[in-house]
């Protein structure tokens, strides 16, 4: 497996936190890339330096909210002041709203998951893309990371999956016209251990608790799938077994999967199917 990506300048969005950081931390100190991180906590953004030891010098970083165009104007204006050309863009930010049902989802909170999961990789990839630069085979790379709630939407999880469904829409017609162009993209990451699931305490050694895949583990195998230029990668026994189900079973399969979901009597369903 060639590495493409040593020496290169990488955009990561979501990289103080979770996946972001374990694959900052892996390009870095595994395959030699120089990371751009961004996020808005400044706290962990340190954090992830001293975690970095020596090869912190390989990165840096800018708080600012993804969702937000004009802090990715601004962004740009930056990369050109610090002489910055990046090959790739890596849009890894995202949120997770507690399980709820549809109807009980307040539309402010419905919003802000779409402008921050979908709207974020809309404005960063129309920002970014043109400044992003290649050499010989190694074309300008734009990878989003979607969720495996993209390939088969989970009761209690309507505008996360409609987020992350539109993030696979975008995503495939990118690809399709970048064709030869770009080296586009996606990644579908099944349940993953990070702080995506913060301040819910339902989490705690519920289903989700117990089939979630380490958040280091989804970074490497979201490296490699990059390392490989893999267009399309379902990362997770869970995520490959929901792609598979959706796709044999496109009605009763979802209802299959919901059926589990309630089975299992974890608190973290317990808004969506009203058990005790």
């Amino acid at each position: 497996m060639r590495n493409w990506l040593k020496d290169k300048w990488i955009i990561l969005t979501g990289a103080s936190s979770g996946i972001g950081r374990e694959l900052c931390k892996l390009l870095i100190c595994r395959y030699g890339a120089k990371v751009v991180g961004i996020g808005r906590n400044e706290e962990k953004m340190q954090s992830l330096i001293s975690a970095l030891g020596e090869n912190a010098k390989y990165f840096t970083y800018r708080l600012f909210d993804v969702s937000e165009i004009i802090a990715w104007g601004e962004f740009k204006e930056w990369l050109f002041a610090q002489n910055i050309v990046p090959v790739l863009l890596i849009n890894n930010a995202g949120m997770f709203p507690r399980f709820a049902k549809t109807l009980d989802t307040d539309a402010t909170i419905a919003e802000h998951i779409i402008r921050t999961n979908y709207l974020s990789i809309v404005n960063s990839v129309t920002t970014i893309a043109p400044i992003l630069k290649g050499e010989g085979k190694d074309k300008p790379a734009i990878v989003n990371v979607a969720s495996s709630a993209a390939l088969c939407a989970v009761a209690g999880t309507a505008v996360y999956s409609a987020s992350k469904g539109a993030v696979k829409g975008y995503t495939e017609a990118l690809l399709l016209e970048e064709k030869g162009k770009k080296y586009v993209g996606i990644v579908y990451p099944g349940t993953t251990a990070t702080d995506l699931f913060a301040g819910d305490e339902n989490t705690k050694n519920s289903a989700l608790d117990k089939i979630a895949m380490p958040a280091e583990k989804m970074a490497n195998a979201i490296a490699r799938a990059i390392l490989r230029k893999k267009k399309r990668a379902v990362l997770g026994w869970d995520a490959k077994l929901m792609n598979f189900t959706a796709k044999l079973m496109p009605v009763k399969g979802l209802a299959l999967i919901a059926w589990v979901m309630k089975k299992s009597k974890s608190k973290v369903f317990q808004n969506v199917f009203d058990y005790e």
